[in-house]
């Protein structure tokens, strides 16, 4: 039975949880992989390998939520209690999404997001969590890396094809944007963008977003914006997202107002959670309530048109950490970091498991 986990912090974690956006804070219990899959594309087939690390002294049983499409279907697939890593082990799996038994998910076609949990070996983070905290002493930590790639048409791994691929890191749960965060945490940008073109020399790019919560459907507004005019949007797109929802859609389809040219480079996205709403006949906890949980991640991939080599474009939050908020990510047994707060807890948006 999967139960929604609500988690009171402390008041510096209050402040920086939306915000530690840098690259080296990667660990958690609940770990998101915006996108994945084994799935035919124009180019080829996209493969995902995944890289899968255990941060503590103790094994722990890693659980595994898998949302997008699956052969050709809108789905949702949870594999509980999926993989094993003994204390410090860290993983390799080759093409994860497809892979059977102890080697991956074993779903035939599939694109979208995976969601790893990890509990220790043995206990029951689902059963043994804190009534008020949520926390459960057997929450383990575990970090996740992914490079999702393409092989030539007509080519399987095992005959070591050239390939060309992009990192796709694992990102914590505590990272996630939401229209209930502060300014500057409610909403992430998108840069390195460019459409200029079909020829040698030109570029595309996807933009994919994702609903990170399992509680709630959300509408999410993307603005895309030339760099040198930040104020003024060349073109708005909006999606609606179910449940754990995933979209990914090239520039010229997410903006069909839009021809791709020389004109169309040094493009900037801000993507923005509208509106979120208790998803129906989905047991919402109350303390989701009145909004569902509202949580979403962006992402966008540049290719170069002729190679179709791709670059990852992280979503980035606008807004600034302060002092106090550094002070508190590197010391935060200080007094100030410490102090509980009356304000809204920070809330997981996808019950544990395990």
């Amino acid at each position: 039975m999967l139960k929604f986990q609500k988690l009171v912090v402390a008041a510096a974690v209050s402040l920086v949880a939306f915000s530690a956006m840098a690259n080296n804070f990667r660990a958690a219990d609940q770990v998101y992989v915006p996108n994945a899959g084994h799935v035919a594309g124009g180019s080829g087939t996209f493969i995902s390998d995944v890289f899968l690390s255990n941060l503590s002294s103790d094994s722990v049983t890693v659980s595994v939520i898998f949302s997008g499409t699956i052969n050709n279907q809108p789905a949702t697939q949870t594999f509980n209690d999926k993989l094993q890593l003994a204390p410090n082990e860290r993983k390799e799996f080759v093409d994860f999404v497809a892979a059977a038994g102890n080697n991956g998910l074993g779903l035939g076609s599939a694109i979208g997001q995976m969601i790893f949990n990890a509990c220790k070996t043995g206990a029951n983070c689902a059963a043994d969590q804190d009534p008020v905290t949520g926390i459960s002493p057997n929450f383990r930590p575990i970090s996740v890396e992914t490079r999702i790639f393409v092989i030539p048409p007509g080519t399987t791994l095992d005959q070591k094809p050239d390939t060309r691929g992009q990192d796709i890191p694992g990102i914590p749960w505590y990272m996630f944007a939401s229209q209930e965060a502060p300014a500057g945490f409610n909403k992430v940008q998108i840069t390195g963008i460019r459409a200029t073109g079909s020829g040698p020399g030109t570029f595309r790019t996807n933009i994919g977003v994702v609903n990170a919560s399992q509680f709630s459907n959300t509408k999410l507004r993307v603005s895309l914006y030339q760099g040198n005019t930040p104020s003024t949007p060349l073109a708005t797109a909006e999606v609606n997202l179910g449940p754990l929802g995933f979209q990914q859609q090239s520039l010229t389809s997410l903006f069909p107002t839009l021809t791709a040219g020389p004109a169309l480079t040094n493009l900037f996205a801000i993507v923005e959670q509208v509106s979120s709403s208790p998803a129906a006949g989905v047991n919402v906890p109350t303390g989701c309530l009145p909004n569902g949980c509202p949580a979403f991640l962006a992402f966008g991939s540049a290719l170069d048109n002729v190679s179709s080599d791709p670059t990852t474009l992280e979503g980035a939050f606008t807004g600034q950490l302060t002092d106090v908020q550094i002070g508190c990510i590197f010391n935060p047994e200080s007094y100030t970091c410490t102090q509980k707060t009356g304000g809204k807890p920070l809330r997981r948006a996808v019950a544990p498991r395990g």
